[in-house]
């Protein structure tokens, strides 16, 4: 098959099944009359946005409700655009629950002042106009919360949403394997990371897009750790403890505990959060082995998904048994390998649970035997030598990467040479999200090649 065709095969795969609009915003588009076929910016969007449209002027949209219809009992406004046939629909009642203004929501507290159900159907609008500034602005008659005329305004950048790419495009993630990391060179500076200026902001947008970046001259200390989680999100608390000591000890409650080779995995699969971020800050490196590994899990899925479509099924369906028990510590959890909407990877061999899941029938038996197929192929796709990237960590430097994406492992070394100690620390997802949603504006922005042509670019059969 050639390149080209399997490049659609596998295009084909990752179309969605149903449009939605970014955000949950409840608007309509008429889909099959509604796309100009000529419009590349369109179709290149359709391959992953459904009902969704991309335009390549998003600020050329315009109010397309006559005065009539917006007096009229119409739950609908309807907004115009150049490059599109058919108009986006905005829903009344939606449309008035999302005013931000201070009498309908507190300015203080950022609280809303009323419920959304409390929006009712029947919305008087006597007037909607685009203003000089791009914002949409509604005036509605006999509101319902103000109990006279009230005027709500849409930001620019909200409307505009509405034809162009979403803030989580996958566009902004870069898949890696180890000669694009290596070039990549992700090292900044301890100093400044922490003062929060451009370096910090290159780095956390490196973060964003690639999951993984490095810092060096880390103070060795053993509470620089925590100090630079509070760069990147808040702590999240586990059973280690706010931060935590990695080195090799006698009896050890966890592999990491050893000086054994310790495979690829992701931490804390086990339980229902399992934390986003990962640091882990070197204090003494001094024996032979010990060195770190890399591999980039959504990389890894999103080449399985396209290169090898009919290994999809098993990984995403099939559940793997992820558990911890030692002591009062008791934890488990079930995953699927790959999740096929979001393109997550979940791997953790080292603490996959004894018994399995398996239906103890013969479908049941081909099923497992199907996935266990499927489930060395990703393995061989984390663990080439040419996807993994390998570096021995120096006094100083501290690693930080995304635990629900970057796989990390270390080869085996020798405690008779000298001393290895990390001291590592976790961040929660929903903080981590909300870090980069602060910064979303300051960030360094780059655009990648849709997510399946990268996949596609970098696998090795």
């Amino acid at each position: 098959m050639s390149t080209a065709a399997t490049l659609r095969r596998a295009l084909a795969v990752v179309r969605p099944r149903c449009g939605r609009s970014p955000r949950g915003r409840f608007l309509t588009r008429s889909y099959s009359e509604g796309v100009r076929r000529t419009t590349k910016a369109v179709r290149k969007t359709a391959i992953h946005r459904g009902f969704w449209v991309e335009t390549e002027s998003p600020s050329s949209w315009t109010v397309e409700s006559s005065s009539e219809s917006l007096l009229s009992e119409s739950e609908l406004i309807s907004l115009g655009h150049p490059e599109l046939r058919q108009p986006v629909l905005l829903h009344r009642p939606w449309l008035r629950d999302a005013c931000q203004c201070d009498v309908c929501v507190d300015p203080s507290s950022g609280q809303k002042r009323f419920a959304t159900v409390d929006v009712p159907g029947d919305l008087p609008v006597s007037n909607a106009v685009r203003c000089e500034d791009g914002s949409l602005e509604i005036t509605w008659e006999n509101d319902f919360h103000t109990h006279g005329t009230h005027v709500s305004r849409y930001p620019r950048q909200e409307i505009e949403a509405y034809f162009s790419k979403r803030e989580n495009d996958p566009q902004k993630r870069r898949l890696w394997d180890r000669e694009v990391l290596e070039s990549l060179n992700p090292f900044y500076g301890y100093t400044e990371f922490m003062d929060g200026k451009a370096d910090y902001l290159s780095a956390m947008a490196t973060l964003r897009s690639h999951g993984a970046i490095f810092l060096r001259n880390v103070p060795l200390s053993k509470h620089c750790v925590e100090l630079l989680a509070f760069k990147i999100g808040i702590l999240q608390h586990t059973f280690y403890g706010k931060s935590w000591d990695v080195w090799s000890k006698p009896d050890a409650e966890n592999v990491a505990y050893t000086s054994s080779y310790l495979g690829l995995h992701q931490d804390l699969l086990y339980m229902g959060d399992p934390p986003r971020i990962q640091l882990l800050h070197c204090l003494k490196n001094t024996c032979q082995g010990g060195e770190s590994l890399f591999s980039d899990g959504l990389r890894a899925g999103s080449q399985l998904k396209s290169g090898f479509p009919h290994m999809l099924g098993p990984l995403a369906k099939q559940r793997v048994g992820y558990h911890y028990q030692k002591g009062e510590h008791h934890y488990h959890r079930d995953r699927t390998i790959l999740n096929e909407y979001s393109g997550a990877a979940y791997w953790s061999p080292p603490f996959q649970t004894p018994w399995q899941p398996l239906k103890k029938t013969p479908k049941g038996i081909e099923h497992y035997k199907a996935w266990k197929e499927a489930a060395r192929k990703f393995k061989s796709l984390l663990e080439q030598e040419e996807y993994v990237y390998e570096y021995k960590m120096k006094e100083g430097e501290c690693a930080i990467f995304d635990n629900l994406r970057v796989l990390h492992g270390r080869r085996q070394f020798d405690t008779s040479t000298g001393e290895r100690w990390l001291r590592g620390a976790y961040v929660g997802n929903d903080s981590f999200k909300g870090k980069l949603h602060s910064l979303n504006n300051a960030l360094p922005r780059a655009q990648y090649p849709h997510i399946v042509e990268q996949a596609m670019g970098l696998l090795r059969t």
